[in-house]
This record gives structure tokens, sequence and C-alpha cells, in this order.
């Protein structure tokens, strides 16, 4: 039997589908293609990216990804996105994959996902799970990000590899 579900998130939640996983995987080979023009054009260009903040995550139990971009120049930079109301890992993307790539981020990899229960009136954000489209998230350096975030410093951040 397993464990039921942590608080906020329902069984509902818990699955994917054929179509996800198509859009999941167009959205790979869409950035794998991109990547390669944006590195192009990003080595031409003499103004450095728009700033993008690192973690972008709703209140509540969601799903998350973890993104990572390099600026042009070589700087690699992880990105945290967690979105209220997306119903697959790949909603959450889109949305930050889309600022990144408008301001000049090159390389952009969704690197895995899971989901964040950020409880804010409690100051606990909890980092768990994995997904079907993108794979489990390196939740460390999810930590690690939202650690480095000022307006979370005074959270308490825990990672989990259990649950979906």
């Amino acid at each position: 039997m397993s464990d039921p579900p942590p608080r906020g998130i329902s069984e509902a939640e818990f699955t994917t589908n054929e179509e996800d996983q198509r859009e999941a995987a167009r959205l790979k080979a869409r950035l794998e293609a991109d990547n390669t023009k944006r590195r192009t054009a990003a080595t031409a260009s003499k103004y450095p990216p728009a700033t993008v903040p690192h973690v972008q995550i709703d209140d509540g139990a969601h799903k998350y990804v973890l993104i990572q971009a390099e600026r042009p120049g070589g700087d690699l930079e992880y990105f945290v996105t967690s979105r209220r109301g997306a119903s697959y890992h790949r909603n959450a993307a889109e949305p930050l994959i889309n600022q990144l790539e408008a301001a000049g981020y090159v390389d952009i990899q969704v690197t895995g996902g899971g989901r964040i229960l950020w409880e804010e009136e409690l100051k606990k954000i909890s980092i768990f799970g994995f997904s079907y489209s993108f794979g489990q998230a390196n939740h460390s350096i999810s930590k690690e990000v939202i650690m480095e975030d000022p307006r979370f410093k005074d959270c308490e951040v825990t990672t989990s590899n259990e649950g979906y």
C-alpha cells in the first residue's frame, strides 16, 4: 500500500497522460533545436540578458521544475518555478522558458521536476517527488536556489525524494 499524498495534494493530481508526454517531448525537442540557434545569436550579441527572477513559486502545493540556462558569456544559472493551476510539469515550465528566451538566455534545459509545498504563513517550503515527463529534479540544487533568494531567507526548506 502506498503512502497517502502530502497535505495539500490530492490523489487526482498523481497522474500524467499520453498527450502530456507528447507535449513534453515536443517542448524538449524545441528547446534542443532552439538552443543551437540562440547560442549562435547570443555569441554575436553585445547586450547582456535581462534579469529573470531565479525563484517563481506560488503559495500552496504545486508541480515545479528546475531549469538551467546559460547567460551569453557562459555563466550557468538555475531557476525554480511552480505554478498554481499547472496541470502538468510542462505547464509550470513553459512561462519561465518563454521569459528566459526573451531575456537572451541560451542552452535552456528542464533538468527535472517534482512538487513544492510552500506554506507562506508558516514559512515552510517542502520540495519533493518527481516529474513523469522530465524526471526527478535535483532537489538539493532547488533548495539552494530558493535559499539564496532574500524573499525566502526566513523559510525552513526541506527536501525529500519520496512521493510524486
